[in-house]
C-alpha cells in the first residue's frame, strides 16, 4: 500500500499554494504600486498643465495692457472746453471770409460781365445811330408887318363911371364924328379888349395890338 507518500504530496501542494499567493501578493503590489506611480504622474501632469494654462493667460493679459498701454499713450490729450470754444470761433470766422471772399469773387465776375455787356451795347448803338444833318435855313422867319389901324385914338373919355375909347376915322378931326369903344366892342377886324392907363390893346387877325393913347 502507498499510504505513506500522502503527507509528502499534501505538504508540496501547500508549498506551491503559498508561492503562488506569495506571487500573487507581489504582483498585486507591483501593480498598485505601477498604478499608484501613473496616478501620481497624471496628477503632475494635469497640474503642469493647469499651471501651464494660467500662465498663458497671465501673459495674454499682461500682452492687452500693454497695448493698451501703448494706445493711450497714442491718443491725443483731451482738449478743454475753453479751447473748443476758441478753436471752434475761429474756424467759424475763417469759414465766414471764405464764404465772403467767393461771394466778393463772385459779384466781380457778375459786375465784368455786365460791363462787357454794355460795352457791347453802346457799340452796337454807335454803329446804328446815323448823323442826322441839321437842316439848312433857306430863309429866317420874316415877322408879319402890324397892320395899321383904320382909324386914330383921340383919347379917353369917362361916362358914368365907365372908360370908353373916343377913336376917329383917318383925316378926321371933327368932334362930332368921334366914336366911343368900350372894352368889347369892335371896329372892323379890330377888337378892343383892355384899357389901360397910357395904352389900349386890340385883338386883330390873332394878334394883339397895344396903341398908346395921346
Amino acid at each position: 500500500m502507498n499510504i505513506p507518500q500522502l503527507p509528502a504530496e499534501g505538504a508540496d501542494r501547500v508549498r506551491w499554494l503559498k508561492i503562488a499567493a506569495a506571487a500573487w501578493l507581489l504582483l498585486v503590489s507591483v501593480l498598485a504600486v505601477v498604478n499608484s506611480v501613473g496616478l501620481s504622474r497624471l496628477a503632475e501632469q494635469s497640474q503642469a498643465s493647469a499651471q501651464d494654462a494660467h500662465v498663458q493667460a497671465l501673459n495674454t493679459r499682461v500682452a492687452e495692457l500693454e497695448q493698451q498701454s501703448a494706445a493711450s499713450k497714442n491718443q491725443p490729450k483731451p482738449v478743454a472746453q475753453p479751447d473748443f470754444e476758441a478753436a471752434r470761433k475761429a474756424l467759424d470766422e475763417r469759414l465766414s471770409q471764405v464764404e465772403q471772399a467767393q461771394t466778393a469773387d463772385n459779384r466781380a465776375g457778375d459786375l465784368q460781365a455786365l460791363q462787357a455787356r454794355m460795352g457791347d451795347i453802346e457799340a452796337r448803338l454807335k454803329k446804328a445811330a446815323t448823323p442826322v444833318a441839321a437842316p439848312r435855313r433857306t430863309a429866317e422867319a420874316v415877322k408879319p408887318k402890324a397892320p395899321e389901324p383904320p382909324f386914330s385914338v383921340a383919347g379917353l373919355e369917362l361916362r358914368g363911371g365907365e372908360r370908353f375909347l373916343s377913336i376917329a376915322a383917318p383925316g378926321v378931326a371933327a368932334v362930332r364924328e368921334l366914336r366911343l369903344l368900350r372894352e368889347g366892342d369892335a371896329i372892323g377886324a379890330w377888337q378892343l379888349q383892355v384899357i389901360e392907363a397910357h395904352a389900349a390893346v386890340f385883338r386883330v387877325d390873332g394878334q394883339t395890338q397895344r396903341i398908346a393913347l395921346p
